[in-house]
Parts: structure tokens; C-alpha cells; sequence
């Protein structure tokens, strides 16, 4: 049932960089309160091509403890025993949380840039044609009162 509302409710961006899929993975798993284990992020469709070991390896830099003093190590080690196949509600740590807070101000910026662009153009167009209009109308204005005078 969990895989089920993840597909719908994913917002992993596939074409991301390992490491930003995973951040993204973990934050989603949050939200839906799930619990989940190394094999099974590796399982899932938002991250479809990450490998065990490296979503083991990312998880060990950017998670805390996830039961006690040394559980990090130990819930990612990928062996033979499945030690990466317990299932736990994983948390960021904060400077991985607060640099992913940072880069969604940076998309978001570049997001208000394109749009105030955008905008500034359509000013621009405003305005010369704001510009041009009573000019083009005062020439036939009096192209036109000069007609009827004669």
C-alpha cells in the first residue's frame, strides 16, 4: 500500500543527481510518515537505478542516527546478513536539511527571475505602444481635419 501512495504522490525528480533523489526520497517518506529501509528505497520507482550501496553510502552522510549512538552504520552496512533491510523513519541531518532548503530558494528564484523577465518585456511592449499610439493618432488626426477643411 505504501509503494501505491509514494507512485502517487512522489515528487523525485528522476533526472536529479543520486544524492538529490535521495534527500528528496527521505523528505517524501516524512511527509507520508512511512518507515522504510535501505532495500526498499532501492526497490522503490523514485529511486529506480540507485543502487543499494550507493543509497547506503548517501544515506550515511546525509542521516542521523535512526535507533542510538551507532545504528547509522550499522542499518546501512549492504551484506549478505540484509542489516540494510530494517525499516526505520529516517531523518535528515540539519546541514543536509538546511542546504536543500537553500537549493529550493535557489530553483525558486530562478523560477521568479524567468517570470519577472517575462514581465519586464510586456512592460517594455506597454510602453512603446503607449509611446507610438497618440503619436500615430495625432498625424491622421490632423491629416484628417485638414481633409475636411479643404
Amino acid at each position: 500500500m505504501s509503494e501505491i501512495i509514494s507512485k502517487k504522490t512522489s515528487k523525485v525528480n528522476k533526472s536529479n543527481p543520486d544524492v538529490l533523489r535521495v534527500t528528496e526520497y527521505i523528505l517524501e517518506q516524512n511527509k507520508l510518515d512511512e518507515s522504510f529501509s535501505v532495500q526498499s528505497a532501492a526497490k522503490s520507482p523514485d529511486l529506480n537505478g540507485v543502487g543499494r550501496h550507493n543509497i547506503a553510502e548517501i544515506m550515511r552522510v546525509i542521516c542521523l542516527e535512526p535507533n542510538g549512538k551507532g545504528s547509522l552504520i550499522y542499518c546501512t552496512t549492504v551484506d549478505n546478513q540484509h542489516l540494510d533491510n530494517q525499516f526505520f523513519k529516517w531523518q535528515l541531518n540539519t546541514q543536509t536539511y538546511f542546504s536543500y532548503l537553500s537549493y529550493q530558494s535557489v530553483e525558486q528564484a530562478k523560477i521568479s527571475n524567468k517570470a519577472a523577465i517575462k514581465t519586464l518585456r510586456i512592460a517594455i511592449a506597454t510602453m512603446v505602444i503607449a509611446i507610438i499610439i497618440p503619436v500615430i493618432t495625432s498625424d491622421c488626426m490632423s491629416d484628417i481635419s485638414a481633409y475636411f477643411r479643404n
